[in-house]
């Protein structure tokens, strides 16, 4: 069996607030496409690239998929504060990881690797 590429897709209703949250949580830069829109990307072109698909209505539920990012113990907290004053929020905090929600409420988990 042939392993297959992806990239992963943000539903969201503003995308410029959401970039800046993502680039920085991912340690991503922005890609232009052929068709005009921004995506981010691995740096190193080995992870999935993130793009952001506009729809009309806000999140309701909880994500039934979300990243866990890995941060060095020593940046944990500084990546917390940088994600936080993105407009994220802290939801818990537990020992190995710290669970987040983005501008839009899309969760994420920051583990301390």
């Amino acid at each position: 069996m042939t392993a297959r590429t992806f990239e992963i897709c943000i539903d969201a209703k503003d995308p410029e607030l959401l970039r800046p949250f993502w680039r920085a949580a991912l340690g991503y830069v922005d890609r232009l496409t052929a068709e005009g829109a921004t995506d981010l990307v691995d740096p190193d072109g080995y992870r999935p690239a993130i793009w952001f698909q506009v729809v009309p209505e806000a999140k309701i539920t909880k994500n039934r998929i979300h990243l866990d990012i890995q941060a060095a113990p020593s940046e944990h907290e500084q990546l917390i504060t940088q994600l936080t004053g993105l407009g994220g929020t802290v939801l818990t905090d537990h020992p190995r990881f710290t669970t987040l929600v983005d501008p839009e409420h899309n969760e994420l988990c920051i583990n301390r690797s």
